[in-house]
């Protein structure tokens, strides 16, 4: 059966036939929302189930004029599976945001804008948005807003450098520090240390790569070191094993899997040992450890 929503004999027999329908099945008393299952059909034949289940199709498929929309929404027809209440409401919201937008042009305004019901409507557009974000609006719903005015916020893409620094950043959560070697690459595939190391040179200007201010500032709060990079790892370890053996006050075995603050001590601390025993520590190595508090016979085991 073909159904035109615009044609007043239609409208007017589907109209009849869902007042049979209600009767039917109490909906006046319950005065709960119109559902109807598409499989239904009337005692004379008339198709309702398929209808209804044509215009939630059109309306979910954004096919349906507003004042379409709210003849079904004066019959209480469930068009989504949200309480229908709740976007009658809304659709009166769209049309006060509409006359402000109209009024002054503009959609930005001061967070004291209320809707006829005291809602906030600065508010109630943030939440929008934060709704079309989800996926949660319906073509119908983000075709109205656009039309009076939303603009939707469109998420930064993200450049080279910053992806880069994310990497950095995430070395350095699980590390400890940001000494990378130089031909490290990320289980991602980021050759990070090639990376890190253009950032070094740049700063030092050994590259026609520039490198601003804010993003040396980003580097140096996750350890970035600039110059005598073999030195500044040198002493910044010898410093954290100072600190190590201070506070847990405990002539113990560093094991090669120790982690301190984060950082592979064991590991560091077992090359070290290794270098030790081969002869290829330096003498002012030594004396670091040594002054340090670490005993090389006390920890090698």
């Amino acid at each position: 059966m073909q159904f035109n929503i615009k044609d007043p004999k239609d409208r007017e027999k589907f109209l009849l036939e869902i007042m049979y329908y209600i009767m039917d099945a109490g909906y006046l008393e319950q005065k709960k929302f119109l559902h109807i299952p598409e499989e239904y059909i009337s005692a004379g034949g008339y198709p309702l189930g398929l209808i209804w289940a044509e215009l939630k199709e059109a309306y979910n498929q954004n096919q349906l004029a507003e004042e379409e929309i709210w003849f079904l929404l004066k019959i209480r027809m469930q068009l989504t599976d949200s309480p229908q209440k709740d976007l009658c409401i809304w659709l009166g919201r769209a049309d006060e945001v509409e006359v402000y937008y109209k009024e002054h042009g503009t959609l930005s305004m001061p967070n004291t804008i209320l809707f006829h019901d005291g809602v906030n409507m600065f508010q109630w557009i943030h939440y929008q948005k934060k709704l079309y974000k989800q996926g949660e609006l319906s073509s119908y719903q983000i075709t109205r807003l656009e039309s009076i005015g939303i603009k939707w916020i469109k998420p930064r893409k993200i450049s080279e450098w910053d992806a880069a620094y994310s990497y950095a950043k995430q070395y350095y959560e699980e590390n400890g520090h940001l000494f990378v070697p130089k031909k490290y690459v990320t289980s991602e595939g980021a050759a990070l240390g090639k990376w890190i190391w253009e950032q070094r040179d740049s700063y030092l200007g050994l590259s026609s790569r520039k490198i601003s201010d804010k993003k040396i500032e980003m580097l140096e709060e996750i350890g970035m070191f600039w110059e005598d990079l073999k030195n500044a790892e040198w002493d910044w370890f010898v410093g954290l094993l100072r600190e190590c053996i201070r506070i847990t006050k405990k002539p113990f075995a560093i094991g090669r899997n120790y982690r301190y603050k984060n950082y592979a001590l064991g590991e560091k601390v077992s090359e070290v040992i290794e270098q030790y025993a081969d002869g290829s520590l330096t003498a002012e190595q030594e004396r670091n450890l040594r002054q340090a508090g670490f005993k090389f016979n006390r920890h090698i085991k």
